[in-house]
């Protein structure tokens, strides 16, 4: 496999012995080495004294003995224009992303001449290179240094030029960086299996499945290929450099549109002669996302190079290498963030949703919608045609719940809250829906109710996003009632106004949607696809309950008839669901995910109240559960437990909810006096998985959950991945009921942690 050996690895950095410039020197300061003037000396404003001495305290050098070193890349008009022309459109403007900028004054011969580093200087660090980067600033809020500035001037009906955005300076690269651009290329040799990779994508969740649009992505793929074909087959050092170099030149410059621009306008912006690093990564990443789900068995065709495991990682590191140039290069765009979204996603399914890395890397993508100002809405004097609004509604509405997400799975304050949001949400349209102009594009907004909902009754990803957006500031509110600090008269009238806001919001649901949540599930004429969204939709309504009773039963001390009757509706379908050899087939990382959020936070909840049943003095004539039903039900959710792939991200945290429930099981099922709590061996494990669980003096079973069905996702089909992540099920000692020996062999076990 041709990315067997891929590396990503920065050259090594030689112990050299440095030399200092003759004022440096005799100061006893430290020197930059920059040659002819390093930084230091043009700060001390004696740049014509500063020499480099071959051999100190002996002779003097004039300065026109200097050798200059040679420049890593051409940095002439001329040379660079003749190096990519054989790649790209000619192209009369000289590019000068190569020549360095520098903010500090310095004397007219100085600037004329370049920048090199001395011979025996050490290698440049990352932070000499961007010393005199004007970085982009991003959206500047009503408490701004500069909002003072321009509401003064606005009253005074003033207009300072000085207060608009400066253009960004553009970066100097490196050797490393050029080298490390070649390597990412690299993977772009065999087109065939990229194509059929991204298209299969697209085939299989209908597409539904990515925040880029199939139509965008046809255009950069038909745009790649015929301009950079050769030079990508090949791999010519030489072409590969050119190549690497016009993409951080594209990459640097903002894209330029307005409302009148079309789809294809705008996509051919950014490939052929404009290819970015966000496209780059763009394809790696959704190819890596495909290769995660199994080719059909009926299937022929030549799978074997991406059927290999390591084959998604490699596609993440390519990405993230994408996502990195694009953050040296101030990229702050759409398709930035398009390339942080799927990039998180496919990092969830590689290394699981509870690993730091996902987290921070939802973090980023919390911080790029704020620093586009989509937070505020979109807004008509952005100029932005119709499809690419959309799209950021999209776009926003699936961070913001996204977020939420993961903050009540990890049990963390948010990022990003619904008070300082201005929600839009978007057009139930379909993605050829949002490509449509003038009267087309009339007909298709003709065909939407009132609340923006299609009148067809079809499922579509953005038809989830609608709902859940409803739903996710209740969720926000329940979270903040779990993590803070109230009173109980104050928790039961904030669960009051939860309940009231969440009532109102399904009021105003078109009928199909409030079909999907109290009738059964009607799959006939619907695809997998929207087979997955109905059920996500289904359990979104049953979610924000089962939170909110569970807070309310740990801090204000309710009943669980209410609690455990959402936990047997919600486990039933996630039984029925598992069952579809349909939907296991096309989305076998969404289904675990379902089955380790969904499923285990309603089974550990059945699981405990059926022990304490158990552990009544007096069996009940009318059992809140049946006994049978619910052990089979248990039985049935631990094996589906057991049958997931130990490669996928969602492994660890079923593994141990597998564990628990089968020990409440051998609990109730065996004889009494035969199961000593405090003798039962640990689970099977390797000496790899075992971690000692600390005791305290308040025992708790934590079974980690995420809750798919919440949000707007990052993973195809959009309806499991971290946006649906959930509140970890943690229930306290007095939750669980007398079972003392229960807990002190529970506190005692050796549970493989999640993270």
């Amino acid at each position: 496999m041709y990315l067997a050996n891929w590396e990503f690895s920065l050259v090594p950095i030689l112990p050299v012995l440095s030399r200092s410039c003759e004022p440096c020197r005799r100061s006893k300061l430290r020197c930059d080495h920059v040659v002819p003037t390093c930084g230091r000396c043009i700060k001390r404003r004696c740049a014509d004294r500063c020499i480099y001495h071959p051999s100190p305290l002996t002779q003097n050098r004039r300065r026109g003995a200097n050798t200059p070193s040679i420049p890593l890349t051409p940095t002439t008009g001329e040379g660079l224009g003749d190096a990519i022309q054989s790649i790209e459109t000619p192209s009369t403007e000289p590019p000068n992303y190569l020549t360095p900028q520098n903010l500090l004054p310095r004397s007219a011969e100085v600037v004329t001449r370049e920048v090199h580093r001395a011979a025996s200087a050490p290698p440049l660090q990352p932070r000499d290179e961007y010393t005199s980067h004007a970085g982009r600033q991003g959206f500047l809020g009503e408490t701004s240094y500069i909002s003072i500035f321009e509401d003064g001037l606005g009253c005074s009906g003033i207009s300072n030029p000085d207060l608009e955005s400066s253009p960004v300076q553009k970066v100097k690269l490196s050797h490393d960086r050029i080298t490390q651009g070649c390597k990412v290329l690299s993977f772009l040799r065999d087109n065939s299996m990229l194509i059929r990779l991204v298209s299969r994508w697209y085939e299989i969740c209908e597409d539904e499945g990515c925040i880029c649009i199939e139509p965008i992505m046809k255009e950069w793929l038909w745009g790649l290929w015929p301009h950079h074909g050769d030079v990508l087959r090949d791999q010519n050092p030489e072409k590969i450099r050119r190549l690497c170099e016009l993409i951080w030149r594209n990459t640097q410059a903002p894209i330029s549109f307005n409302e009148n621009t079309t789809v294809t306008q705008w996509a051919r912006s950014s490939t052929g002669p404009n290819l970015r690093w966000e496209i780059v990564g763009l394809i790696a990443v959704i190819a890596g996302q495909c290769a995660t789900t199994p080719e059909p068995s009926n299937r022929h065709s030549k799978t074997h190079k991406f059927a290999h495991p390591s084959f998604p990682r490699q596609m993440l590191e390519v990405s993230e290498a994408c996502l990195s140039f694009c953050r040296e290069c101030e990229a702050l765009g759409d398709m930035f963030a398009w390339l942080l979204m799927e990039n998180c996603c496919l990092t969830g399914k590689i290394k699981g949703e509870t690993t730091h890395a996902t987290y921070t890397q939802s973090g980023e993508i919390v911080t790029t919608v704020i620093a586009m100002g989509l937070h505020q809405g979109v807004k008509e004097e952005d100029r932005l045609p119709f499809f690419l609004s959309e799209i950021r509604k999209r776009l926003f509405a699936q961070t913001y719940s996204a977020e939420i997400g993961i903050a009540t799975f990890l049990g963390r304050p948010p990022r990003l809250s619904h008070r300082y949001c201005n929600f839009q949400p978007p057009l139930d349209l379909s993605v050829s829906e949002l490509a449509l102009k003038g009267d087309e594009l009339a007909l298709a907004l003709a065909g939407l109710d009132d609340q923006g909902f299609n009148t067809a009754g079809r499922i579509h990803r953005v038809t989830w996003m609608k709902t859940w957006l409803g739903f996710a500031p209740q969720r926000e509110d329940i979270l903040d009632l779990a993590i803070g600090q109230y009173t109980r008269e104050e928790i039961l009238l904030r669960a009051e106004n939860i309940e009231r806001k969440n009532a109102q919001h399904l009021d105003g649901l078109p009928s199909f949607i409030k079909k999907i949540r109290d009738g059964p599930l009607e799959a006939e004429g619907r695809t997998p696809t929207e087979i997955m969204f109905m059920i996500v939709i289904r359990q979104a309504f049953r979610s924000n309950d089962l939170l909110l009773q569970r807070v309310l039963i740990r801090k204000a001390g309710a009943s669980s008839e209410k609690l455990i009757h959402t936990a047997r509706s919600i486990l039933k379908d996630i039984l029925l669901m598992s069952q579809r050899y349909d939907l296991g087939t096309l989305f076998q990382t969404d289904i675990a995910s379902l089955l380790a959020v969904q499923g285990l936070r309603s089974a550990g909840v059945i699981a405990v109240e059926l022990l304490k049943q158990e552990q009544l003095p007096v069996y009940p004539k009318e059992p809140l559960l049946p006994r049978s039903q619910t052990i089979q039900d248990l039985a049935i959710f631990a094996a589906r437990l057991g049958a997931i792939d130990p490669a996928d991200g969602s492994y660890s945290i079923c593994d141990q909810g597998r564990k628990v429930i089968t020990h409440i099981l051998d609990r109730i099922l065996s004889p009494p006096n035969v199961l000593d709590p405090v003798q039962v061996p640990a689970p099977r494990e390797s000496p790899a998985q075992q971690h000692p669980h600390q005791t305290s003096s308040q025992p708790s079973l934590n079974i980690l959950t995420n809750d798919p069905g919440q949000s707007c996702g990052w993973y195809m089909p959009g309806a499991i991945d971290p946006t649906m992540v959930d509140l970890n099920f943690g229930m306290e000692a007095s939750f669980l009921g007398p079972d003392n020996d229960l807990m002190q062999w529970l506190e005692n076990m050796d549970w493989e942690r999640p993270f």
